[in-house]
């Protein structure tokens, strides 16, 4: 018999490693390929954090009456108290549900009060000036309580932070001696978080502004008349809001004392127009009239849209009136307005205004919103209306139409300067792609200040479902226009109105027959034709290492005889 010498047995195992082998794992990874389930996109469901109410014993002195079908949300605002005879007391930082619940809440007792602008720059983030330092910036997370400070970040009145280039824009003011007398004037400035000055523009240098245009009731700042330490100056301009358009780069600019605001080129520093008594464009009011003024020390100018603004009219040194001694609100009106621009024809005209009663009136302090179910919010801010019997700041929701349906009144003494809403935000992860195969669309609350108890949807018009109940929305319908709406609801009940929706959510599932450019579903048939043809390769891969191998015995039987 003959035998095989003993050291061939590892060459022969080295011609199966790495002549058969090789081959059969390629086919053998090729079939697990084709049989194995495609794998689901996974469904995101985890739990919701829960936000607790800052333990303390305030209570928000507002009274709330409802009286129509009013927006649900939250509502941020810096909340001034006041004694008796006005003079400041400490101030606070509210969050609260509008229904009234208090969710979170600041305190100071620096002088002046802090929490001028509040704003919400990003989910459960807080902007604020105030504490420690009453003109310094903050970002305050809500749920972690903490702030991070930006101490050489300072300004009056207004504040906006722009996330892609990571800088600020406010106000500065300084004094300037023209003819003689000393001026109160503004700057804009951009600056980084540490406080570094990137541009500025100087509303006497840059603007259309002379000593002449002095409001006639002889504005002042300083002295025992106005809000700054020191002699009396002409306040000039008095700026009080700002907007940047981040895409654009333009400016809005509104100074109160002036009575006009700007749009401003910001890349160029070049004033385009301004608007208002010192401006270049013909006004008109709602009854078509030509009026000189729409409105007097106005706050809160905002573009909501291309050429459309908003403004709280104060309605305070009205130049049809003699000038007042005192404050006064017998028979004066603060107003909301919205102002629709033609920059071709360099005409403004009133196209929605809102008169409040007398009661309401508001010489300093103020702001508008239009919230996200089309109604408008007035924050009728002063701490007294100068009227008798009044109440302190009153917040004012009306409808499209014109009709209060809800109010918030706070008791005399107590003023807000201004109110950001915040809505309920549910955002999707669809990518706007065509896909080939079932799929989920994760939806997520980002703003649920009080907490999230569950996110609702229907796809294509369906019945209400719920990520709790039923998972992630799955997309399964063949098409190019599914849709999918969806909306949260918080822990009080707060529910996300209006709805959003999806549209337009493409799914194209492979057929037979269909040219693929990328992986696809594939039938269970088809499934089966490709295994069948791959366990036939495995079959004649093996047979021919078989006798490959066989073949190699031979040889190696041969040299040993």
């Amino acid at each position: 018999m003959t035998t095989l010498p003993k050291r061939s047995w590892l060459y022969h195992v080295r011609v199966l490693r790495y002549g058969c082998l090789p081959l059969l794992l390629i086919v053998l990874v090729g079939f697990a390929s084709a049989t194995a389930s495609p794998s689901a996109p996974p469904i995101s469901n985890s739990p919701f954090e829960n936000v607790t109410v800052p333990a303390n014993s305030f209570k928000v002195p507002v009274e709330i009456n409802t009286s129509g079908n009013a927006w649900d949300g939250y509502l941020a605002f810096g909340l001034w108290q006041f004694n008796s005879t006005l003079a400041p007391v400490r101030s606070y930082l509210v969050v609260m549900t509008t229904s009234g619940q208090l969710l979170y809440l600041r305190k100071s007792n620096d002088l002046p009060p802090s929490y001028w602008p509040v704003k919400y720059v990003a989910p459960y983030t807080l902007m604020y000036m105030g504490e420690p330092n009453s003109s310094a910036t903050h970002f305050w997370n809500m749920q972690t309580n903490k702030t991070v400070d930006f101490p050489n970040v300072w300004g009056h009145h207004d504040i906006v932070y722009n996330p892609n280039t990571r800088t600020f824009l406010t106000l500065r003011d300084y004094i300037r001696v023209i003819d003689g007398r000393n001026v109160l004037m503004d700057n804009i400035t951009e600056l980084t978080v540490t406080g570094g000055l990137l541009w500025s523009w100087d509303t006497y240098a840059n603007g259309h502004f002379s000593i002449s245009d002095e409001c006639k009731c002889n504005d002042t700042a300083g002295g025992s008349s106005g809000y700054l330490p020191g002699p009396a100056l002409i306040d000039l301009t008095h700026s009080n809001s700002l907007q940047w358009n981040f895409k654009s780069n333009i400016l809005y600019l509104n100074m109160r004392a002036q009575d006009t605001f700007c749009k401003i080129d910001k890349t160029t520093s070049r004033s385009i127009w301004c608007l208002g008594t010192h401006g270049n464009f013909t006004l008109y009011n709602l009854d078509g009239q030509k009026v000189s003024s729409l409105w007097y020390h106005a706050h809160d100018v905002q573009e909501i849209r291309p050429d459309v603004f908003t403004l709280f009219d104060n309605d305070y040194y009205n130049a049809t009136l003699p000038c007042p001694n005192t404050f006064n609100g017998t028979g004066l009106h603060s107003r909301i307005l919205e102002i629709t621009v033609n920059e071709q024809n360099m005409t403004a005209r009133e196209s929605w205004v809102w008169t409040a009663p007398s009661a309401y009136w508001t010489p300093y302090w103020g702001s508008v919103n239009v919230l996200p179910n089309g109604d408008w919010m007035g924050a009728f801010g002063a701490n007294s209306h100068y009227v008798a019997d009044s109440t302190g700041a009153v917040i004012v929701e009306l409808n499209p139409a014109g009709k209060v349906t809800r109010t918030y009144t706070f008791p005399y003494g107590w003023g807000i300067y201004r109110v950001e809403p915040i809505p309920l935000v549910t955002v999707n992860d669809y990518d706007n792609k065509t896909h080939t195969s079932n799929f989920a669309i994760n939806l997520t609350a980002t703003s649920a200040l009080a907490g999230v108890e569950d996110i609702f949807y229907k796809i294509n018009g369906g019945a209400t479902q719920s990520v709790n109940v039923n998972g992630q929305p799955q997309i399964t319908s063949d098409g190019s226009n599914n849709t999918l709406e969806y909306w949260s609801m918080d822990k009080t009940g707060i529910q996300e109105n209006p709805h959003r929706t999806l549209t337009e959510i493409r799914l194209s599932k492979a057929t037979e027959g269909t040219p693929r450019t990328t992986e696809t579903t594939r039938s269970t048939a088809w499934v089966w034709v490709e295994s069948g043809i791959l366990l036939l390769a495995v079959l004649m891969a093996t047979t021919a290492c078989m006798r490959r191998f066989r073949g190699h015995l031979r040889k190696s039987v041969k040299k040993t005889t």
